[in-house]
């Protein structure tokens, strides 16, 4: 299974639909909080994280998933320049960092390459 954390509706659709689309199972959150709970149940074979989301950021998340052990890989998507490529590469989890307009192409290659469809 594969997460999907992004606040704006639109753009966790159109990310859950592309993953979808190639034959991943995903799940769907909207705020970090809800990612957490997720993450915690231990099945994610990866994530695609928003940075900016409400309650636990992503950054924050990705704080709290280190604490706890909880290593999945993570492609980290921002909207805003608040943080970069540089920044994110501090978490070993983070394997690779967009700025949103995303190009599905590109994510759907690192998240082929992070998990890798059996």
């Amino acid at each position: 299974m594969f997460l999907v954390a992004d606040d704006d509706k639109v753009m966790n659709q159109l990310l859950r639909t592309l993953l979808e689309d190639e034959g991943y199972q995903v799940e769907s959150v909207y705020d970090g909080q809800q990612a957490y709970e997720r993450l915690k149940k231990g099945d994610c074979q990866g994530a695609i994280l928003d940075i900016r989301m409400p309650g636990v950021n992503g950054a924050e998340l990705l704080m709290l998933m280190g604490s706890e052990g909880l290593d999945v890989p993570v492609i980290v998507v921002a909207g805003f320049p608040d943080f970069d490529e540089t920044e994110m590469k501090q978490f070993p989890n983070v394997k690779r960092f967009f700025l949103k307009p995303l190009y599905p192409e590109e994510v759907l290659a690192a998240v082929k390459e992070m998990a890798p469809l059996t």
